[in-house]
């Protein structure tokens, strides 16, 4: 295991752990949270490949040099950190807002692109669940005003601002990602199965997988059954 700090071009460090040996496997956390959310999956797939777990620009210990967040910016950051540590191509798996990140970085980058694992993504603010939708604005909004006052609120905002807004992909980008992909969630997730599922049929070369029960933290909550279904598809890939 190795791990330590990246000093990107803008002077923003990001922090990074590896584990393991082979073909590459970079996973992404979701808003708020940290590489450590992986902990259940980590010892497993190191067994079979080289991971890296990243915290991303503004979450975990990883600073933020710039004065906003957005995913195109993440994708950039994840391109370079590819390029310093000399991986020319990688599968990627992302939660929440990592899988996010992980189709605008397909999009941009798609000859970086291995396959993906997208597990409770959403491409569009009302792919969300109304509830959820209606507190993640809320919570933005009272942190927009709070930042006036502290730092702490303006990271926490930042972070949030991810959430607010549809990413930057059209259901035509979409279509043109043609990496193998695994969509993968639970029946109890945040993100509406109905987006989901809608995902999964814009992606040209992907499968669906829903696991019964489960919610937006499946890799948590159910990581036996989780981790058995991601080996699988990358064993097939």
């Amino acid at each position: 295991m190795t791990s330590g700090f990246i000093t990107l071009t803008d002077q923003t460090k990001l922090y990074y752990e590896r584990y393991g040996a082979g073909k590459p496997l970079i996973f992404l956390h979701g808003n708020n949270s940290s590489g450590r959310y992986f902990k259940k999956q980590v010892p497993f797939f190191a067994n079979y490949f080289d991971c890296l777990i990243l915290d991303t620009r503004g979450h975990g210990r990883s600073n933020n040099e710039a004065t906003e967040l957005n995913f195109r910016l993440l994708a950039g950051d994840l391109a370079e950190v590819m390029e310093i540590l000399k991986l020319s191509k990688a599968t990627i798996l992302g939660f929440s807002d990592g899988a996010n990140l992980a189709l605008v970085f397909s999009h941009i980058f798609p000859e970086k692109v291995e396959g993906l694992i997208l597990n409770s993504g959403n491409y569009r603010v009302n792919g969300e669940k109304w509830l959820t939708r209606v507190a993640t604005q809320l919570g933005y909004f009272s942190l927009a005003f709070l930042g006036v006052f502290s730092t702490t609120f303006i990271r926490q905002k930042n972070m949030l601002s991810l959430m607010v807004n549809d990413l930057p992909l059209s259901e035509i980008d979409l279509e043109q990602i043609t990496a193998k992909t695994l969509v993968i969630a639970g029946t109890c997730d945040v993100i509406k199965t109905s987006h989901t599922k809608k995902i999964a049929a814009l992606l040209p070369n992907s499968q669906l997988i829903l696991i019964s029960k489960a919610g937006h933290t499946v890799a948590f909550s159910h990581p036996e059954i989780f981790n058995q279904m991601v080996y699988k598809f990358l064993q097939e890939k």
